[in-house]
């Protein structure tokens, strides 16, 4: 039935991970959540329960119920955990949805989240629209290897909640062109992640530190390239005339293999291993920095891009979607052609840290570019969306 989309939105959101879980995509859900409690909806999230964290608590008024879901680790979900987290979300939303009563359903991740949003529809009729963020989209060399055959499985499960949706929203415009390649009938728009940019500023950076501190956030999984970092470190070391030191932070099965590579390489004494560090503090490790660096092989839209250009950091990193969308080659970074190409990520990292008046120059046209990522345009632009797809329920 077609009608006027009430108000005052009741959204349900639905993410396996929510801080401190995961990554960026709990990150954004965050953000969004907050930002439409602001605009007076009433939002509910579920999400998977993890170690001692509350069952239900209000996160700056969001209603946060977290379900069972065998979650072992904070930073990486495993596909035995994301398959019971469906489980135990399905459940949950089928005897709750009477109560809810939700204009619309946010699925995070079209997998795992997107299958319950699908009964949803199926059996009470709530319209949904997906937010497509990364590895949720098949693509040719995943990482992991093995998710080409969870890809192949999956691949009729994804079109079909696809095409059910009241919308589909990639971050990027690369990510979109992929998904394309999954379901070309598909009508997919862009919305980029965005900043809080109350949070993230830019101090005023000497031209001259000793040392010139190098900052790398993500999680540590072969996909985000940190190996490829610490390779290029004995390069950067021989070509760069000053100081410097690399911090990594962040945590994942690779941590043990990282240091290891650290010290066979000569160069433990120059990286420290920061591990997890809360959101909300996450702001003072941009700041302290004069340099953000990120060698992944694949991304959706990289938050810690985003932050590190909101403090005004020089960017160097991979070309890959979602990365080329925010940094403008030579402008408001370097772009890296082949990830996996450690002599070029040197060269660059050694240019950075010689030349102070460069990377100040370089982080003010950063500066510059993230502005019209503010949280507060993005949310509008879901709210927009939400409206006509309420309209339709």
């Amino acid at each position: 039935m077609s009608g006027e989309a009430p108000r005052r939105l009741r959204i349900l959101m639905i993410n396996h991970e929510f801080p401190p879980l995961g990554g960026g995509g709990g990150i954004v859900t965050y953000h969004l959540g907050r930002e439409f409690v602001r605009r007076g909806h009433e939002v509910t999230l579920i999400t998977s329960g993890f170690d001692r964290l509350p069952r239900f608590e209000l996160v700056e008024g969001v209603r946060v119920h977290r379900l069972p879901a065998l979650r072992r680790s904070r930073d990486v979900a495993k596909v035995y955990e994301m398959l019971s987290f469906v489980l135990s979300g399905s459940i949950w939303a089928l005897r709750n949805v009477d109560k809810l009563k939700p204009d619309v359903v946010q699925v995070f991740f079209g997998i795992p989240s997107g299958p319950i949003a699908y009964l949803l529809k199926r059996v009470a009729g709530v319209p949904y629209v997906v937010f497509l963020g990364g590895r949720d989209v098949p693509r040719p060399n995943p990482d992991p290897p093995h998710y080409k055959y969870l890809y192949a499985l999956l691949r009729p499960a994804i079109r079909a909640i696809w095409r059910e949706a009241g919308a589909v929203v990639a971050c990027s415009r690369g990510l979109k062109e992929l998904a394309l390649e999954t379901d070309p009938t598909v009508d997919i728009r862009v919305i980029p992640d965005g900043i809080d940019l109350s949070r993230f500023r830019a101090p005023r950076r000497p031209i001259d530190p000793d040392p010139v501190r190098v900052l790398s956030i993500g999680r540590l999984i072969p996909r985000k390239g940190f190996h490829r970092l610490i390779a290029a470190l004995p390069t950067v070391r021989r070509k760069a005339h000053k100081r410097f030191v690399l911090e990594i932070v962040g945590d994942g099965p690779m941590m043990g293999d990282l240091r290891r590579q650290a010290e066979e390489l000569g160069v433990s004494d120059i990286v420290r291993f920061s591990g997890t560090v809360p959101y909300e503090r996450l702001h003072e490790r941009y700041e302290s920095a004069h340099i953000f660096t990120l060698c992944s092989s694949a991304e959706g839209m990289p938050l810690v891009v985003l932050e590190a250009m909101a403090t005004g950091l020089p960017v160097v990193a991979s070309k890959v979607q979602g990365i080329e969308e925010l940094v403008s080659d030579g402008v408001s970074g370097f772009l890296i052609d082949d990830p996996s190409d450690v002599e070029a990520i040197a060269e660059k990292l050694a240019e950075l840290i010689d030349d102070g008046e460069l990377r100040l120059r370089i982080g003010e046209e950063a500066l510059r570019a993230v502005e019209k990522y503010d949280w507060s345009n993005i949310a509008e632009r879901y709210l927009r969306i939400y409206k006509v797809v309420a309209s339709k329920k």
